[in-house]
């Protein structure tokens, strides 16, 4: 059997890709007092309103531990608060505070000035035929 070429997978090219958007978004975010990962939880949150700490974290593919010291941590810092699920008080939603909806339009424009770099002289249609083709990958691995 041939080995494989990482080079040849979509999942080593999304890995590259996206380490190169963290590293340009964390250096747009320097003295915002947010953290790469706030910023991608604050973006799920902001996005899909309210979601429980399991939610957030499946989102974030992190695990149940690292997910619960980033709540912990946005907590502290005044980003969101756990409340008690309306339907059911066992689970905890994460809620983002006034100080995050008022603080997202500043937080998000380092990650729209990293699309526009990132996506300079990519045609829009482009854009929209990976985002088809990464989605089907998804569904096809059951994600």
């Amino acid at each position: 059997m041939p080995r494989l070429d990482p080079y040849e997978s979509l999942g080593f090219h999304c890995g590259l890709t996206f380490k190169a958007f963290i590293s340009a978004v964390q250096a747009r975010l320097k003295g915002t007092g947010v953290s790469p990962a706030q910023h991608l939880a604050l973006a799920h949150l902001v996005a899909l309103g309210p979601l429980s700490q399991t939610e957030l974290v499946e989102r974030l593919s992190i695990t149940k531990a690292t997910g619960v010291r980033l709540i912990d941590r946005m907590e502290r810092d005044g980003w969101v608060v756990r409340q008690a699920d309306p339907e059911d008080g066992r689970i905890k939603r994460v809620v983002p505070t006034e100080r995050a909806t008022e603080a997202w339009e500043k937080i998000s424009g380092a990650g729209r000035a990293v699309l526009e770099q990132a996506y300079r002289g990519v045609h829009p249609a482009e854009i929209e035929t990976v985002k088809r083709v990464l989605d089907r990958v998804r569904r096809n691995l059951g994600a």
